[in-house]
């Protein structure tokens, strides 16, 4: 594929909300203050208190009041909304993200914490929990640590803050028996002590037939700020979710078996995802998926003199995760069922965290120099109950689901008790140079020190096999910001990272056996505010290339060896045009080109020059807002397309690209905000995820509505 520029005529256009002036602030501070503010810091990108102007990489920030215009509900749909990345609802391993060309190659951090194997602790959180969520994209190991050859990501909580008494709360009610109620509250005691608690709950009957589910989130936060030079924030936050009986996915079928054939699917398998099956459920009745997990944190920043703080950062994550039902299926070509496995598998988890860092912000030879160091140590205990089977082939349209079997080993061939421990050290260091007043320099390093041990148990066999591997891994990054003209500034960086060959917590006894796999990311960019702050665009052009993956041996394809390669190019455009006082626009795009360099699979298989699975070329987003000088009401649209992508390494199964349409219309009340919004409102038949087997596919949402009140007070 070539890269060019993108063709607006390619894109869909999206209707999201304007909270009232109660709830949101105006265009022009949104702009200013928004996602797109160049003068917003991360904690995603460093720990040098860098600006998203100073840091030479893309970062995207999303506040709560990005979530609120948009209508954003969950942590998928927040994902979905950064441009260049896109994310699925797959129930085993919830907000699994693509970004620039790499699957599952992301690092996932709460409060600037992440823990090994971090998509193991991802669920679908409800968006209400969180004041921002940042997004730094290519390899952030040095940042995060290993696994981040694609990018990080982190979710900041609402926290306690001494600026006033405030608080909202929401309530919605929409398609599919969907309800979602929320409230937060700051409350100051005084200039030293503040209190915050947050809660959400939420539950719908879901799209797809007998997919009831429910959450709930509650976090309460305490400051203690006595002066200007110490602060601590105490936190605890609970988040649970339930499924009665999950949606894992739709099987393509023949096109002889279907009843309402679409073009949604395509490629040489010959199969089709037929709209008739759009509500079928193919899980187990009494199926059980579900999970809580709690986090304690605490959090110290300490002046010690005149620009040196030294911060520290205590974590303590514990959850409970079961899944017991029948989440894959394939079309059987033969009996023209529906062949379904079945499978228990139980995460007990804990892990503890603790970070400590100097910040000195001083003068060299006359120039500002920024510089942190610090070391951050961990242990995670993980404890996995897993037992696969199958259950019986089903029809398309009518299946008996069953119910749950016993665990013995008549029903689960595979019936494993795993006991996963990981102790981690890292040391890391980053400095920050101005040059002068264009040039700024930015260099970081950090190193690994990670020990793996693994006991597994064959439950059926009684034998057991330990092993485990430690792994040292260098990761830096070399960056330059240079300001071209005021509010313009050009960024370049080259960065190297690393990432296991497959999660700490499953790998298995072969892969153990393997180094880790190393990446390289070089990325050109610009961002750029115009117009009096009114006009804010980045834009950036990038490459990465992953080597020493897994492949087979070509001379003898039964043998397993590091060698395989995959790289991927592309370009992204971010653009927030505030075009007058009554109407904002926002668009973003990204073109991409990815492929596996070198890859031979079991059989001899060449996958070389071939797209990796759930990986869109192309994205975008478009956003329009609109409110009327003389009227109190906002109307907006959002357009988003998504390019299509393959459901596995072999290319022979294509998901096909789709587009939906969003529109909102938000009437400002004395007491609050009242908005009626629509989404898909083209009814568009679309699959937006695979997982597990290469013939399932995730079906997106049919036409829906909501209406939904936000009080701010």
């Amino acid at each position: 594929m070539k890269l060019s520029l993108i063709s607006l005529s390619s894109l869909v256009l999206a209707v999201p909300v304007l909270a009232a002036e109660t709830g949101a602030p105006e265009l022009e501070s949104i702009l200013v203050t928004g996602s797109r503010s160049l003068q917003t810091r991360a904690e995603v990108s460093g720990r040098l208190g860098l600006s998203v102007r100073e840091t030479p990489a893309t970062v995207d920030v999303f506040t709560q009041e990005d979530f609120q215009l948009q209508g954003i509900r969950s942590s998928i749909e927040a994902m979905n909304s950064a441009p260049g990345v896109a994310s699925g609802n797959l129930p085993g391993s919830m907000g699994s993200v693509s970004m620039r060309g790499f699957h599952r190659a992301v690092n996932y951090l709460y409060d600037g914490v992440r823990m090994p194997n971090s998509d193991a602790g991802m669920r679908n959180w409800d968006a209400w929990s969180f004041e921002r969520i940042e997004v730094i994209k290519g390899p952030a190991s040095v940042t995060s640590g290993e696994g981040a050859l694609a990018g990080a990501i982190n979710f900041v909580p609402r926290r306690p803050h001494t600026e006033g008494l405030h608080g909202s709360l929401l309530a919605s009610r929409g398609s599919f028996d969907s309800t979602r109620l929320a409230g937060d509250v700051n409350v100051p005691f005084n200039d030293e002590v503040a209190l915050r608690a947050t809660v959400s709950w939420a539950d719908s009957a879901g799209w797809v037939d007998d997919t009831d589910s429910d959450s709930l989130a509650l976090a309460t936060s305490l400051l203690y700020r006595p002066g200007e030079r110490f602060s601590l924030t105490l936190s605890v936050d609970y988040f649970e979710d339930n499924f009665s009986t999950a949606y894992f996915g739709t099987p393509i079928v023949s096109r002889e078996v279907a009843r309402q054939p679409s073009s949604v699917v395509s490629g040489s398998s010959g199969l089709v995802l037929d709209r008739a099956m759009r509500r079928t459920n193919f899980d187990l009745l009494d199926s059980e998926v579900g999970s809580e997990a709690t986090w304690l944190r605490a959090r110290m920043e300490y002046e010690i003199s005149e620009g040196l703080r030294l911060v520290s950062d205590s974590s303590y994550y514990d959850s409970y995760r079961i899944w017991n039902d029948a989440d894959e299926y394939s079309f059987n070509t033969g009996s023209g069922l529906i062949d379904r496995y079945t499978s228990i598998i139980t995460h007990d988890h804990q892990f503890w965290s603790q970070r400590l860092h100097l910040a000195l912000d001083s003068d060299l030879a006359g120039r500002r120099n920024r510089f942190s160091t610090g070391f951050e140590a961990g242990g995670t205990d993980f404890f996995t109950q897993r037992r696969f089977g199958s259950a019986p082939a089903a029809d398309p349209f009518q299946p008996v689901r069953g119910r749950k079997q016993a665990d013995n080993a008549e029903n689960f061939d595979t019936r494993q008790d795993v006991d996963a421990e990981v102790e981690q050290l890292a040391f890391f260091a980053e400095d920050a140079l101005n040059l002068n007043e264009r040039w700024l320099l930015v260099a970081s390093l950090r190193l690994d020190l990670i020990d793996l041990e693994r006991q597994v148990r064959n439950v059926n066999t009684g034998t057991e096999q330990h092993y485990g591997q430690d792994y040292e891994p260098l990761s830096w990054r070399l960056g330059a910001v240079y300001e071209a003209a005021r509010d313009t500034h050009f960024f370049a960086q080259h960065t190297r990272g690393a990432t296991p060959v497959s999660g700490l917590l499953f790998m298995s006894a072969a892969n153990a056996a393997f180094d880790l796999s190393d990446g390289t990311s070089t990325e050109l960019g610009i961002r750029s505010a115009l117009a009096d702050q009114r006009v804010q665009l980045t834009a950036s052009v990038f490459h990465i290339r992953q080597d020493d993956i897994i492949t087979r041996d070509p001379q003898n394809p039964a043998v397993s060896v590091q060698g395989g390669s995959q790289a991927a190019r592309g370009m992204e455009l971010a653009l927030d045009w505030a075009v007058n006082s009554s109407l904002r626009l926002n668009f973003s795009g990204s073109l991409l080109d990815s492929d596996y360099r070198r890859l031979i699979e079991a059989g001899g298989a060449d996958r070389s020059g071939k797209r990796p699975p759930n990986v869109p070329e192309r994205l975008a987003d478009l956003s329009l807002y609109y409110r009327p000088a003389t009227l109190p009401l906002t109307l907006s649209a959002n357009l988003r397309h998504n390019g299509g992508f393959f459901t596995s390494s072999a290319n022979t199964i294509k998901v096909n690209s789709f587009t939906t349409l969003d529109a909102a219309i938000s009437w400002q009340m004395d007491g609050g905000t009242l908005t009626l919004r629509g989404r898909n409102l083209t009814d568009e038949f679309y699959a937006d995820w695979s997982g597990y087997a290469a013939g399932l596919v995730f079906t997106g949402a049919p036409r829906n509505y909501e209406l939904s009140y936000l009080w701010n007070f």
